[in-house]
């Protein structure tokens, strides 16, 4: 029998390479594992904070698999509550892919059910206890889809809290400041190597599934540098096709360096800066009455 996209993610995402991760979190922190009994008890020690892993399904070059996005985001879900616990909810990959829609193996929802099924979803996780939940993004696109999200919440009062954050490593190529200064373990083979498809979301496939990676087929494929093609308009203009000119193949940068070492440090890195993200949410006593404060002087505008 085959199974569905869906519950071939969950099995393959809760297989969590106990020899290669080896601490474990207080409570089975996956949603969908858990009775609801133990649901009710992982909630409590959450202190009603659940995490919404948001990836997407999309062509990786040739070396990664159509779910790499979607496998870091819960990865880096599942690192971060060794350390400070939340309860994750199943995989997500309802993303914003439309300017990625040319390639085979992408799932490209609709503007309208993108909008419509996390606003379902985060209303589901609040209706069973989640009072502060974490949209922790996996896939870059996304973010203007979040945004858009949160800010339409400010409508209305709502009886839990929305919160948003990018855990994911900082982009090395080309480098920066920021990447310049982390341990060598994080750093690119060569300054070209990353990218969609590149080195550092392969080496991050390979720590966690390295069944599902190939850094052997790298130069299957052209790929291309980031940053080497220009859409043919002025720079700070904005237009659809853009990704569509400037990765040709869904591939930028070079995979074939790949290790599941630095995939190890940069999803260490990643969880930590999640982490840090659920502390400052378990001790946010404000946001809530500011957003109530907010939906009343919109209904009377000063």
């Amino acid at each position: 029998m085959k199974r569905t996209l869906a519950a071939a993610m969950l099995v393959a995402t809760n297989g969590l390479a106990p020899s290669a991760h080896a601490a474990t979190p207080p409570l089975n922190p996956h949603w969908e594992d858990l009775t609801g009994a133990d649901f009710i008890k992982a909630v409590d020690a959450a202190q009603g904070v659940c995490i919404l892993p948001m990836g997407s399904v999309e062509k990786f070059g040739p070396s990664g698999p159509t779910g790499t996005n979607l496998y870091m985001a819960r990865f880096i879900a599942y690192e971060a509550v060794k350390q400070e616990f939340a309860v994750i909810f199943p995989p997500y990959f309802v993303a914003q892919t439309a300017d990625v829609a040319n390639h085979r193996g992408t799932i490209a929802y609709s503007t309208d059910l993108q909008f419509k099924m996390l606003e379902e979803t985060v209303r589901e996780m609040a209706r069973n206890g989640c009072r502060k939940i974490v949209l922790s993004n996996g896939h870059s696109s996304n973010m203007g889809l979040i945004q858009w999200f949160i800010q339409s919440n400010m409508a209305q009062p709502k009886p839990y809290t929305v919160y948003a954050t990018y855990p994911a490593p900082p982009r090395f190529s080309p480098p920066t400041p920021e990447t310049a200064q982390l341990p060598a373990d994080m750093q690119p083979s060569h300054p070209d190597a990353d990218g969609h498809g590149g080195e550092e979301r392969i080496s991050l496939i390979m720590a966690v599934r390295p069944d599902l990676a190939h850094p052997e087929r790298a130069h299957d494929e052209p790929s291309v540098k980031e940053g080497a093609i220009h859409p043919p308009v002025q720079q700070g203009v904005f237009i659809g096709t853009a990704r569509y000119l400037e990765a040709p193949g869904s591939y930028i940068g070079d995979a074939s360096g790949a290790t599941a070492k630095r995939g190890k440090a940069l999803l260490a890195y990643s969880a930590e800066r999640l982490v840090k993200v659920l502390q400052a949410v378990k001790a946010d006593n404000r946001t809530a009455q500011d957003m109530q404060d907010f939906a009343a002087q919109r209904a009377n505008p000063r």
